[in-house]
């Protein structure tokens, strides 16, 4: 972990969850990472897909961990493994970029952090929520970064 006099600084390991669009974007959402000064190697991306057969045709993708609402079997475990080695992991600090499912909701929040950060959420289990008119990745990650920059 950085050392420093704000919560910004002190991050080391993160994960930043979206809802997926194009690899494109997520491409733009690891360059903000290393523009904002985190080491892309200790932060994952996890990019929310509409369904199970999205997510497979997607796997291949190294550049995020694709998971969907549709990844729980019967009993209500989930099933994806790729997800679960990623949850499994501790980090600094989770960001929630947009709108997740009840059922993802409980699934972030029982990952273990130190704090979580809801970007243009309307989620109150978030410890921080930020909104912002812009949406794009790089103004999402900057604008995460200013603002925690100013909390000690």
């Amino acid at each position: 972990m950085k050392k420093g006099n704000n919560i910004w600084d002190r991050i080391d390991t993160v994960l930043i969850v979206v809802q997926y669009t194009t690899i494109d974007e997520l491409k733009k959402y690891r360059e903000a990472i290393r523009d904002g000064g985190l080491n892309v190697n200790n932060c994952e991306l996890m990019a929310i897909v509409g369904d199970k057969k999205e997510r497979e045709t997607l796997s291949h993708q190294s550049i995020a961990v694709f998971i969907s609402e549709k990844d729980y079997n019967i009993i209500g475990q989930l099933k994806n493994a790729s997800a679960q080695k990623v949850l499994g992991r501790k980090y600094d600090a989770i960001f929630i970029i947009g709108e997740t499912s009840k059922r993802l909701r409980k699934l972030f929040n029982k990952t273990s952090r130190k704090f979580s950060v809801g970007l243009n959420s309307t989620n109150n289990e978030q410890d921080v929520n930020l909104e912002t008119e812009v949406n794009s990745p790089q103004h999402l990650i900057n604008f995460a970064k200013e603002t925690l920059e100013k909390i000690i």
